[in-house]
């Protein structure tokens, strides 16, 4: 970092520290134009409130130079003197020191304006000259203290707002494992459901046929015939009970699994993208191709019409065990 020591009043305006441009004028003899340097100045001619310069770099204190601002209009002197020379301005704008606050720079045009810029130039020093009467008091340490005071609290809510997110982010990530683990548990019983509901099913058919077959055969075996109906009848009532209860635990994991689809749908909708949580990203990502691959049919109509008919009462089906 170049340090510079300007002391002299000539120079108002131009930072002493950091980024430094003050070394432009440290020399005792003359003053070289920053941006263009064949032209040379006495140094009476710095802040003489007359712009020398083409770049408006022999003016830093005073607003002699601020047409060259690039937000003026180009005017027919600007057209007709073109002589080669740089003409963009070289300096940022007047430079306020605004010790006990934050140190700035002002647009030139508001340097002895007559108006007291405290919001940018809090110690006065744009009003040097006195305008109109007019002289701006420093009120930097004032304007600090409140400036430090809000900063705190910003920061302070900043911290509680920090702190906030990263417990939503934990719990957010906590409720979807769970989810994704719940998810998984009841597609593995609805599988295991499944494959009992068919097992019972296919053993049904089975039983169904071979009493069928035993009925047949049975009118001349008396007592014996009597036995094995009673048997099939209590064997056939078992098989329905429990095709029946398989068949509610099968709907009631499909009832539960759509819940569950509802909720995930509604996190990937509500959540806060600003978090910008990887872990919440991939549940999200995850939920998307889960939702998009095809899990089939919630149920077969015709299937389920035939289970309907399977446990019907005996009387219903015609089956008259007497």
């Amino acid at each position: 970092m170049t340090i510079c020591r300007i002391e002299d009043e000539g120079y108002r305006g131009v930072r002493l520290s950091g980024f430094c441009i003050a070394k432009f004028y440290k020399s005792s003899e003359r003053f070289t134009c920053i941006s263009n340097p064949s032209v040379h100045l006495s140094l009476s001619r710095i802040n003489d409130d007359y712009c020398d310069c083409p770049d408006g770099s022999d003016e830093p204190g005073t607003s002699a130079c601020s047409y060259l601002s690039p937000l003026s209009p180009p005017s027919p002197a600007d057209v007709a003197n073109d002589d080669g020379n740089n003409s963009t301005i070289a300096l940022p704008g007047f430079y306020c020191k605004n010790k006990g606050h934050q140190p700035g720079y002002i647009p030139f045009t508001n340097v002895n304006d007559g108006i007291c810029d405290y919001e940018l130039c809090c110690d006065g020093s744009d009003e040097w000259e006195g305008v109109g009467g007019i002289r701006c008091e420093d009120r930097c340490k004032e304007i600090g203290a409140e400036y430090r005071k809000h900063d705190e609290q910003r920061q302070k809510a900043l911290g509680a707002a920090n702190k906030k997110r990263r417990e939503l982010v934990t719990e957010s990530a906590r409720l979807r494992k769970e989810v994704e683990d719940r998810i998984q548990s009841l597609g593995t019983q609805i599988q295991g459901a499944e494959l009992k509901v068919s097992s019972l099913e296919t053993e049904l058919a089975d039983i169904e046929r071979k009493e069928k077959g035993k009925v047949v055969k049975g009118p001349g075996k008396g007592s014996r015939f009597t036995v094995l109906a009673g048997l099939a009848k209590e064997r056939i009532g078992e098989l329905r009970d429990s095709l029946v209860r398989v068949r509610q635990e099968r709907d009631s994991s499909r009832e539960r699994v759509k819940e569950l689809e509802v909720i995930l749908a509604t996190f990937k909708d509500e959540y806060n993208p600003n978090f910008n949580d990887e872990g919440v990203k991939r549940a999200v990502r995850s939920w998307e191709e889960y939702a998009a691959r095809d899990k089939g049919s919630d149920g077969d109509v015709a299937h389920d019409r035939d289970l309907d008919e399977i446990t019907k009462a005996d009387a219903d089906n015609g089956i008259q065990w007497e």
